[in-house]
């Protein structure tokens, strides 16, 4: 004959209200950094770019597939050729209209992956020009603006590429992000300058900016800019005479509207941990049916629950006493258990994924045996 064992149910539930991306997980704010989104343009109905980036006439753009196996910087790069002329000031590569505006005083980085094959006489150095215009050197319209060579630069383990980091504080006057080299000439003993072109090749990818700030996430308008962006199809010629000439392309962002600034992340969610026991005088003798007065305690506790907070996750834990054999302490906990999963899911019609049933049978007594 079996002595009865002492049974105590354990529910604890956390209540996580998921409200977006956790503040460790940084949003880039400039379009399409990794360069996975290729463009069709309307000049030749085929790929001849990539979405959401511009370049001069002087710069020929084509999609990589990325080098290295397995990458954790997606399948493509983005590869350009650029037409150098000698002029040692800050070289325009490619540019970006940003989708949000960002806030004036806020700390900021930018940061991407950069490889060049060059003439050995010439140094490159990446740099970055932000403003209201994207960036032509020796146009008037770029007079208030001034481009930033990037010196913290870093070599990528078994890699081609190498990583560089700009941290700025915003004027909230950024509308175009205008990405560039500066080239200089080595001509140290007795090297000669160059005369006449010569042709640098780059790759770039994993183009991010990010804020400082964990809290700031992209405006509300994003995902509208973002389409206005993607949707203009204009390369080569048609997108040259309006950068040259003006320092900008053919799309109008509502910059007045609060909405086009970053934003703030809501305060993080506050987390409830709540518990409820059941002693074995809720059960039947030796049995794991639940009686009346366990079944009207569970509706009056999860009543009030549910109007405090949603529920993430419940743990059911199931312990005994040392009486009685190991292996049916472990069976009626086990039972138990399954006894209270089973109503759960009846009354309260939650998901089975939020429900972990843990019995512990005698290895974790509630009380004194």
């Amino acid at each position: 004959m079996r002595v009865a064992s002492r049974f105590q149910v354990l529910v604890v539930f956390l209540a996580i209200i998921i409200c977006g991306p956790a503040y460790s997980q940084q949003q880039s704010f400039i379009l399409n950094g990794d360069f996975e989104d290729v463009n069709t343009c309307s000049e030749y109905k085929s790929e001849c770019g990539v979405e959401g980036w511009f370049y001069l006439s002087d710069v020929k753009a084509q999609m990589r597939s990325n080098e290295i196996p397995d990458s954790i910087y997606g399948d493509n790069s983005y590869a350009l050729y650029m037409k150098w002329l000698g002029y040692e000031g800050f070289a325009p590569v490619i540019g970006t209209l940003l989708p949000c505006g960002l806030q004036k005083g806020n700390s900021y980085t930018f940061s991407g992956l950069i490889s060049a094959e060059l003439n050995t006489q010439l140094q490159l150095f990446p740099g970055i020009a932000l403003g209201q215009k994207y960036y032509v050197p020796r146009r008037p319209f770029v007079k208030d603006i001034t481009p930033v060579k990037i010196s913290a630069i870093t070599n990528i383990p078994k890699s081609y590429f190498f990583k560089f980091t700009y941290t700025f504080t915003a004027t909230g006057e950024e509308k175009y992000l205008t990405f560039g080299v500066f080239v200089n000439v080595d001509t140290t003993g007795a090297k000669k300058a160059f005369i006449g072109n010569q042709t640098i090749t780059m790759t770039l990818d994993h183009f991010q900016l990010v804020s400082s700030d964990p809290k700031e996430t992209v405006c509300p308008v994003f995902e509208t800019n973002k389409k206005r962006i993607y949707q203009f199809d204009q390369r080569h010629r048609d997108m040259d005479y309006p950068l040259y000439g003006k320092g900008e392309v053919a799309i109008k962002l509502d910059d007045q509207d609060s909405s086009y600034r970053t934003a703030q992340l809501p305060p993080p969610p506050i987390i409830y941990t709540d518990t409820l026991k059941l002693s074995d005088v809720f059960f039947d003798f030796n049995k794991a049916n639940l009686k009346p007065a366990a079944i009207n305690m569970l509706h009056e506790y999860f009543r009030q629950s549910t109007d405090k907070t949603p529920i993430d996750s419940i743990r059911i834990e199931g312990h005994t006493d040392s009486i009685g054999t190991e292996a049916a302490n472990m069976l009626l906990s086990t039972n138990r258990c399954n006894a209270v999963r089973n109503w759960l899911l009846k009354e309260l019609n939650l998901q089975e994924s939020i429900l972990y049933s843990l019995p512990f049978g005698e290895s974790k007594p509630m009380a004194s045996n």
